[in-house]
């Protein structure tokens, strides 16, 4: 899974832009995408009781995968962005258009999924980000009925079919909420021995009063400073950077649904049907879609950049 001495010179001029790109911003002031995300399917197997995809979901067609393509140079390509992360819906329901575009960007595609259907070994691919809500209970409580078992089947499959170092594809992604804060650590020792790293984020509301966010405080803090111990205690295993945790303690994002200092710019996103999503990944193409609260945001991928002094 790592970058050997070929890949790296393969990749040279991507990191080339990628200098480019933060030189330009830091001198100039100039924003170009940095990254990609790309909701690749319209369809979820699951219903999640904390998903933000189905507040803003509307019937419509899908995009070929002649469609695809074109949107692969002509927004991604064309803007030269580095890593892309695939999303849905249930991303690993369109098996053609993942493949499209880990064959696009070997080794630079992150596949998100709720890890319910038996996981493909791809060679090219960065890492599968799976998401888990917290323990068996929780996250059976969150997502439906026995799906945690079913998910850590399809990885334990995977980690067996695949070989010993297999498990360095699999990449746990939390998203906290008041529901399942008090399984961090839990999460943490279970999943472990199963999986290369974790990332934890917090639940981002799309209305005020959503009984599933963690407000700003002494419990949010105390969770938070939780995660930077058990940082501290598997140094390579939890990925989220100090800076990042401690801004999660606030409000780092925006004003009401207007983001501020949250750089939306860095990450290009796209539905299903090819369109740039507004204001951020968890936002939609449509006007008269809901928004997400940036003043409550607890996006990852967004905080880790303003933690890295990336703004808007």
């Amino acid at each position: 899974m790592g970058r050997g001495p070929r890949q790296i010179i393969q990749e040279a001029p991507c990191y080339f832009h990628i200098l480019t790109k933060f030189t330009t911003y830091k001198i100039f002031g100039k924003k170009s995408p940095i990254y990609g995300s790309a909701d690749i399917i319209n369809i979820c197997n699951l219903h999640c009781t904390h998903c933000y995809w189905w507040l803003n979901r509307k019937e419509n067609e899908e995009l070929s995968l002649q469609q695809w393509k074109q949107v692969i140079e002509t927004k991604f390509k064309k803007n030269h962005v580095f890593i892309i992360t695939l999303v849905g819906g249930e991303p690993t329901l369109r098996p053609d258009v993942v493949e499209l575009f880990i064959n696009e960007f070997p080794k630079r595609v992150c596949l998100v999924t709720n890890g319910t259907k038996p996981l493909k070994k791809y060679d090219k691919i960065y890492f599968y980000w799976v998401s888990i809500d917290g323990t068996q209970e929780i996250h059976n409580k969150i997502r439906g009925e026995m799906m945690y078992q079913t998910t850590k089947k399809n990885i334990l499959d995977y980690l067996q079919k695949n070989g010993p170092n297999s498990y360095k594809d699999i990449w746990i992604t939390m998203t906290i909420n008041s529901q399942n804060y008090t399984t961090i650590s839990d999460v943490v020792r279970e999943w472990r021995p199963y999986s290369n790293k974790i990332g934890f984020q917090f639940h981002t509301p799309f209305a005020k009063g959503d009984p599933l966010w963690m407000p700003f405080g002494p419990e949010r803090t105390r969770v938070i400073d939780e995660i930077i111990s058990l940082r501290e205690k598997y140094k390579d295993y939890v990925i989220n950077p100090l800076s990042q945790l401690e801004l999660m303690k606030k409000n780092w994002g925006g004003r009401g649904t207007t983001p501020i200092d949250c750089p939306t710019w860095a990450i290009l996103s796209v539905d299903h049907m090819g369109r740039e999503k507004r204001p951020c990944c968890i936002g939609s193409a449509e006007n008269n879609s809901l928004r997400p609260i940036c003043e409550d945001c607890g996006l990852g991928c967004y905080s880790v950049l303003v933690g890295y002094g990336m703004k808007g």
